[in-house]
């Protein structure tokens, strides 16, 4: 996270102008179309988190009980747990053995007549491969969510990832590509949509006191898009840096043998979130376990599919077992009997490495090198 003077004094700005609301000031709106206009939509609705842009936009489908959406097992919670929020059931498809991302043909085999959407998600700056996935959600007349919480910036043949489904989600934590503090955005080009995300992100109230459907208290405020319209003109200079220090491991590590660095497919404009190395345990003679503790400045990207948390195993939604007893459904959900190979073995082999604009040529040095140690050893 970089910020700098220039951020503090429009922060100050709004402090001064005792207009912290969107609601009777003009930031929000301001970074709103700013950032609109960067991924190339009509409309960005500012948020408060990244887990609310997907809870407003999944809302804003009219998704609900007796739904399915189709996402990965290897994203953050936020990505299924705003689809149990909606009172809809998230169903797992594996993912593609080189980006990490969503498999369509995995997609394909788990639609039905329930599924109503699909959430794929742009993992650690790499985007989703699109067009197989918007064929499908053609094909069968489904909604497409993107999840681009790590992406920001990042392109699918030349379109900004976000614009191309529905809707898009974004995340402004800290450990983004930009921050907003906490923050998050959705974009689409639906007028429609866009109305609904707006009534919904402010209790549903289209005028004081009037109500035109549930919604939640979720607005971004005034201090939040200050910081977010500076740093997005900071961004583009953001992500040249992080992808410099990416393809800089990326050439460094080719030669090491038993790591392998992050596939950037012909269709992907990357945006690096992180630098993600994959482990072969059968080169280097040590687990995934063992590496990280010799390898401290590493860290564990998600530690295992989310099907086989807690949550998921145990179906711990709402109580009575809401959303998977709903009536609406009339099935038997059974996260503890999937089995997704690929995700299952890729979580077990891949790390990801720090790679923020404000790290030094010194710290990437000693990434390589330890990583030259711990597979020569």
């Amino acid at each position: 996270m970089q910020l700098s003077e220039e951020e503090i004094k429009e922060v100050e700005k709004v402090l001064r102008s005792q207009q912290l609301s969107l609601l009777t000031g003009e930031v929000v709106r301001e970074f709103e179309k700013q950032f609109a206009r960067y991924c190339g939509v009509k409309h960005a609705i500012g948020v408060n988190s990244g887990t609310a842009a997907l809870h407003v936009a999944i809302a804003s489908l009219d998704i609900g009980p007796g739904d399915e959406i189709i996402i990965p097992p290897f994203t953050f919670i936020a990505t299924a747990s705003t689809i149990i929020h909606n009172n809809a059931i998230p169903v797992f498809a594996d993912i593609d053995e080189k980006t990490y991302t969503l498999d369509p043909n995995s997609v394909e085999k788990q639609i039905t007549e329930k599924t109503r959407a699909i959430i794929p998600v742009h993992l650690a700056g790499i985007s989703a491969d699109m067009d197989p996935i918007m064929d499908l959600a053609e094909q069968h007349d489904l909604h497409v969510i993107e999840d681009a919480c790590q992406a920001h910036g990042a392109e699918y043949r030349g379109k900004k990832v976000g614009s191309i489904g529905d809707l898009g989600t974004f995340s402004f934590y800290p450990s983004k590509n930009m921050t907003t503090g906490e923050g998050g955005m959705i974009i689409t080009n639906d007028d429609e949509l866009a109305e609904q995300c707006r009534l919904i992100r402010h209790h549903g109230e289209s005028a004081w006191y009037v109500y035109e459907r549930l919604g939640w208290n979720y607005r971004m405020t005034e201090v939040q898009g200050a910081i977010g319209v500076v740093q997005l003109k900071k961004l583009d200079k953001f992500i040249e840096k992080r992808n410099q220090n990416a393809f800089y491991l990326s050439k460094n590590v080719e030669n090491i043998k038993g790591i392998s660095p992050p596939h950037v497919p012909d269709y992907c404009k990357p945006a690096f979130n992180y630098w993600i190395g994959k482990l072969h345990p059968e080169i280097i003679k040590m687990n995934k376990t063992q590496f990280l503790e010799k390898f401290p400045q590493s860290k564990t990207l998600y530690p295992e599919p989310l099907y086989k948390t807690k949550l998921f195993k145990h179906k711990l939604g709402y109580p009575k077992g809401c959303p998977w007893s709903c009536p609406f459904y009339g099935k038997k959900m059974k996260y503890d009997v999937i089995q997704l190979p690929i995700v299952e073995r890729i979580a077990k082999e891949i790390f990801a490495l720090d790679i923020s604009p404000e790290i030094s040529p010194q710290a990437l040095n000693e990434y390589i090198e330890i990583m030259k140690k711990l597979t020569e050893n």
